[in-house]
């Protein structure tokens, strides 16, 4: 038994959220009900949120550092896609859009029109995969301290760029957020470098999984009313969407 809820436990850790019906047919095997049975087990046992016809991660309510990037690639890949599909359509050929780091982003930058545009980046990761799979954007990559968990260059010298390059939109990820301390990181550095961008930004549009919601890391760059597009998975509590509409966010 342990043995069985240990393998639902990883397989929910690493794709973020399942479906019962989902976890049937990857353990075979196992019945629904025994499926059920776990799920009940492992939520008392606070190792995940059971939610409508299946179950989530935890949300932590408190983070101190962010996932190492390769870790946060795996989870949520299918609403990572959509959300990356939708945002891509937003993209407008001769402006200057900045692209955030993570995995999220990532998406993104591998679903871009190949048009003529300007990328600004903090992630090498992202500029490579651009320059290799497109031939049409001019890419800017901006240079600073990498950190080698989010992938992300950051520091003074990335904010003095900043003050002199133009952005139509940019496309922001975020750790976590709740309704009191809006959009947060981990780390200081990550955190002046959105807030800059924001500021510089014409339109801000944020890429952000449901599973994200209700956690909270150190450093809060953003507030809802900060952004102008929320693209997401479908998934958010009926409440926060109301925190966005509010604001006057556009949901997607």
């Amino acid at each position: 038994m342990k043995e069985r809820q240990e393998a639902i436990r990883k397989f929910i850790e690493e794709h973020g959220e399942a479906q019962i019906s989902e976890l049937a047919v990857h353990f075979s095997s196992w019945s629904e009900m025994t499926i059920r049975r776990d799920l009940e087990y492992l939520e008392k046992n606070r190792y995940i949120l059971r939610t409508k016809g299946g179950a989530r991660i935890l949300p932590a309510s408190y983070g101190l550092t962010e996932d190492v990037y390769g870790e946060r690639e795996k989870r949520n890949y299918k609403q990572k896609q959509s959300i990356a599909q939708k945002a891509a359509e937003l993209v407008e050929q001769e402006s200057g859009i900045f692209l955030d780091a993570g995995s999220t982003i990532m998406a993104l930058a591998r679903q871009l029109p190949d048009v003529n545009t300007a990328i600004i980046t903090s992630a090498p990761n992202i500029a490579l995969e651009i320059a290799w799979k497109k031939q049409n954007p001019t890419i800017i990559l901006l240079g600073g301290t990498l950190s080698r968990k989010t992938i992300s260059i950051s520091g003074m010298n990335v904010l003095d760029q900043l003050r002199n390059l133009n952005i139509d939109t940019a496309f922001m990820s975020a750790s976590a957020f709740t309704e009191k301390a809006g959009f947060s990181v981990g780390s200081q550095h990550e955190c002046d470098l959105k807030r800059a961008v924001i500021e510089r930004a014409r339109r801000v549009v944020m890429l952000f999984d449901s599973s994200k919601t209700g956690t909270l890391m150190p450093f809060t760059f953003a507030r809802p009313a900060d952004i102008d597009i929320l693209v997401t998975d479908g998934k958010l509590p009926e409440s926060i969407q109301h925190v966005f509409q509010d604001a006057n966010v556009k949901i997607l």
